[in-house]
């Protein structure tokens, strides 16, 4: 599996043998800014561009950053559109956080980007696991 981006928010990796992009949100992001939040999606965006995999799983279990309605609107239109677009995708799904507002405004974002793409492959786990098992089944 390739590191294609770590900080203290985020990891991103690439697992070119079974074409899994793998986003993983850190605690950290309970204290990030909205402007840090916007160009850790930005970056998320030009890395899945860059690499056009198969299947998407975002961990968001850590992920602690409460993302306001506005905010949501605008990931769906400059970041989710652009991704779910991608011939590439075959399926996305999201490794629930823990904290219910977070877990709330994670799912409410998902919604925003079913809403501006025409694939309806979204899905939620509570594991990393079940994430990969449903990524790499027929359904």
């Amino acid at each position: 599996m390739e590191t294609l981006f770590s900080d203290q928010f985020n990891d991103i990796f690439y697992n070119k043998e079974n074409g899994i992009h793998y986003h993983i949100t850190k605690p950290a992001t309970a204290q990030m800014t909205e402007a840090e939040f916007r160009q850790m999606v930005l970056n998320w965006k030009q890395l899945m561009l860059s690499c056009e995999p198969q299947w998407i799983l975002i961990d968001n279990r850590d992920f602690q950053f409460p993302i306001s309605p506005d905010l949501q609107n605008w990931v769906a239109q400059n970041v989710s559109a652009q991704v779910l677009a991608l011939d590439s995708i075959i399926k996305s799904c999201f490794v629930l956080p823990e904290e219910f507002i977070s877990q709330l405004s994670v799912s409410q974002l998902s919604d925003e980007a079913k809403n501006v793409s025409q694939k309806d492959s979204v899905r939620y786990f509570s594991s990393q696991e079940a994430a990969e098992v449903w990524l790499k089944s027929k359904d």
